[in-house]
């Protein structure tokens, strides 16, 4: 039966989570290194070249990536600079230059030889294992899933889609990259919003009973709300009015000229529909909620210049509270993003995979670790780069204190001649012998 709305004289996001109480802890989801290891090396192989990668230079190389994202250099190749403002010593300690440049062009997670129809065969293994690290994690009482996807009018307008579901602390515990047809998500005949939704929760392991889904208005349908409640889980979520059928709702743009935080609810079985006005006409379905209820909220009044409170409904608030958790992953990863690119179109897949963590002092532990674990230090530097030399040729020749000083050692070499001295200039701690000092400042 269908109800009359109450009208009381009285959100918008778009995304979804999930709920019940449990911890877990931040993990860094390193690749699986020994099929990593096989393609690449079969990878350059068919190439015709010879890597010979180990673990220890694949961890490494991981460990120079991570680094790259909170301590970042216009050009990769200065992390190997011998220039002071540039210069990374972890970095030139670890591994040298060129054989980075050999791995990164070599580095693969599959066999190009066995190619599938799937669009994202490239980087599948990865969001399988990952998939697979997460699963060991209790899940977190909240928990929120959104995609990347061609949105007008932003400045980046196109990316990569992927599904993600994500505690409200920021943890994402599935994903799913979204290729069309080729999508590894169960087809529930719901519609892809309810599908995908569903689908992340079978593919997570999420027992029925117990939780709470938060969903945006990309996923949210009066079925899938239906379905949570025979699954006995919470289901909340914003709604398009294409989506409200037969809800006998004010229109928006009727509504949209009540005054901010008056509201209209339909109780209908076990859902509670509510539409309120605040910056815009926000609609939430809950099956959480039987009974309205509101609650105050703080808003700016750009007459008064002050805060203004008004009503605002419970699920919605609810619903704000708990809703950002896949932003909040977003912006874990943007902070410190590796800085290393490549011409790979699933280079970008694989470093936001890497970065997927949410404290910088544990990504500089992990890169640290791998560094000075596995990383081998080179036995003789390489040359000196031509900015070096500039540089000290500079002060070398600027004629403003330059003197002789007596070191004290007899066991260092001339620059310019090669003879034991224990002079050297005093600015440009060079060693020199005194009848050589004007021809090393002159010259």
């Amino acid at each position: 039966v269908t109800l009359p709305p109450k009208i009381v004289p009285r959100i918008n996001i778009c995304s979804w989570t999930y709920s019940p109480p449990h911890t877990h802890t931040h993990t860094n989801p390193l690749f699986p290194s020994d099929a990593t290891l096989e393609m690449s090396n079969l990878y350059a192989e068919q190439k015709g070249k010879t890597l010979n990668l180990t673990e220890d230079e694949l961890l490494t190389f991981y460990g120079i990536l991570l680094i790259s994202g909170y301590n970042s250099v216009p050009r990769r190749r200065l992390l190997w600079s011998d220039d002071y403002d540039v210069s990374n010593t972890a970095v030139k300690d670890a591994m040298r230059r060129n054989r980075f440049d050999e791995i990164m062009s070599s580095v693969h997670l599959v066999d190009n030889m066995k190619m599938t129809a799937d669009p994202f065969f490239k980087v599948r293994p990865l969001f399988k294992h990952m998939d697979d690290i997460n699963k060991t994690i209790p899940i977190a009482e909240h928990v929120a899933a959104w995609c990347k996807q061609f949105i007008r009018g932003k400045p980046i307008r196109f990316g990569y889609k992927i599904w993600s579901l994500a505690s409200s602390s920021g943890f994402v515990h599935q994903m799913e990259p979204y290729v069309g047809s080729h999508t590894h998500l169960v087809e529930t005949g719901l519609g892809q919003g309810p599908s995908v939704i569903l689908g992340l929760a079978e593919k997570a392991e999420v027992p029925p009973s117990a939780f709470k889904f938060y969903h945006g208005n990309l996923f949210t349908t009066l079925s899938l709300v239906d379905e949570m409640t025979l699954r006995g889980d919470g289901s909340c979520g914003t709604m398009r009015q294409t989506q409200l059928h037969n809800v006998p709702f004010t229109a928006p743009k009727t509504f949209k000229k009540t005054p901010r935080g008056d509201a209209e609810y339909l109780v209908e079985v076990e859902k509670l529909i509510v539409r309120w006005t605040d910056n815009s006409v926000v609609t939430v379905v809950s099956n959480m909620e039987r009974e309205f209820t509101e609650t105050e909220a703080k808003r700016w009044n750009k007459q008064k210049r002050t805060m203004d409170k008004v009503r605002q409904p419970k699920c919605i608030q609810d619903y704000n509270t708990h809703m950002g958790g896949v932003d909040l992953h977003d912006q874990f990863v943007s902070r410190n993003r590796v800085n290393i690119r490549s011409k790979k179109w699933w280079w970008p897949c694989f470093n936001w995979a890497l970065n997927s963590k949410d404290l910088l002092s544990f990504q500089r532990l992990v890169a640290q670790t791998l560094l000075l674990r596995h990383g081998t230090k080179p036995s003789r530097q390489g040359r000196r780069s031509s900015m070096a030399v500039a540089i000290t040729d500079a002060t070398r020749f600027d004629s403003f204190n330059h003197w002789p000083c007596n070191t004290g050692s007899r066991y260092k070499r001339c620059k310019n001649c090669g003879g034991r001295t224990s002079f050297a200039c005093g600015k440009c701690d060079v060693p020199l012998h005194v009848e050589c000092f004007k021809k090393d400042h002159t010259e």
